[in-house]
């Protein structure tokens, strides 16, 4: 081979080995390491810190405060006593439940009638005993459930059993136009016109409170019951319903009998 075509073929290779050798170095220059770490968009967006939602006024939970309670509340439910005609036998000792229907009836009625007439209430004493014993088999003592069903099935007055009641409780359901019967021990409310020693099983029904914050009752365990006042701790203390399985009260159950219609 001539010199001169020698000294181009060397001068070729050389240049050839160059350019491997740049493009190597390139390559490895700009390839990333075995643990480096490629950041992407998607994956910016995933590990960005998340923007708090701005709080407004739709998505803010409403909360209205409770309408205020009147200083007094006084509803005229006509008064009677469970022994309309003096009469306390059996029957009548027991009547407070009857009684206190009765009453709350009349006065749903719209009856104008400060006392009902004892004859009239005699009537309506049979006429609840009756049902009581058509439909539950007894009449002298009844749970609140069971007088509260009472008043409705034969009343059609509406009913709601509140447990454990508060003197809010009471007092707002009384401003709302409502009465409420609450079963008592009748010996711890200590009323100085009851035959002593008192019932053991009564029923109060609540008319209205005063600003004084005692409750306006009509009490029908003695003549004088008509707007009979008792404070809220006297009342909720001597709450007890009615218990059958031990045929006596049951303190630790203090229900009280909204009723309204």
């Amino acid at each position: 081979m001539p010199a001169k075509a020698k000294k181009f073929l060397w001068a070729f290779l050389l240049l050839t080995m160059l350019a491997c050798i740049a493009y190597l170095a390139v390559a490895t220059w700009t390839r990333p390491e075995p643990n480096s770490f490629s950041y992407s968009k998607k994956q910016a967006d995933q590990t960005l810190p998340i923007k708090p939602e701005t709080t407004t006024p739709d998505n803010i939970a409403s909360s209205t405060p409770p309408t205020p309670l009147p200083t007094t509340v006084y509803w005229p439910a006509p008064f009677t006593p469970q022994a309309p005609t003096a009469n306390w036998d059996v029957l009548h000792n027991e009547a407070c439940e009857e009684a206190s229907a009765i009453m709350a009836n009349a006065y749903f009625s719209s009856s104008s009638e400060t006392s009902l007439a004892p004859e009239l209430v005699e009537e309506k004493i049979g006429q609840l005993t009756a049902w009581q014993d058509g439909v539950f088999g007894y009449h002298l003592d009844t749970t609140s459930a069971e007088t509260a069903r009472m008043m409705e099935k034969v009343y059609g007055l509406k009913t709601k059993l509140v447990e454990n009641f508060t003197q809010e409780d009471i007092k707002r359901a009384l401003a709302e136009g409502k009465l409420v019967a609450i079963s008592e021990n009748g010996r711890l409310l200590k009323n100085p016109y009851y035959k002593s020693p008192g019932p053991i099983h009564h029923m109060l029904l609540l008319k209205g409170y005063d600003s004084s914050g005692a409750f306006i009752t009509n009490d029908s365990g003695t003549k004088r019951g008509l707007n009979y006042p008792y404070d809220f701790q006297t009342i909720y203390a001597a709450a007890a319903d009615w218990d059958h399985t031990t045929s006596t009260v049951d303190e630790n159950k203090k229900i009280a009998i909204e009723i309204w219609r």
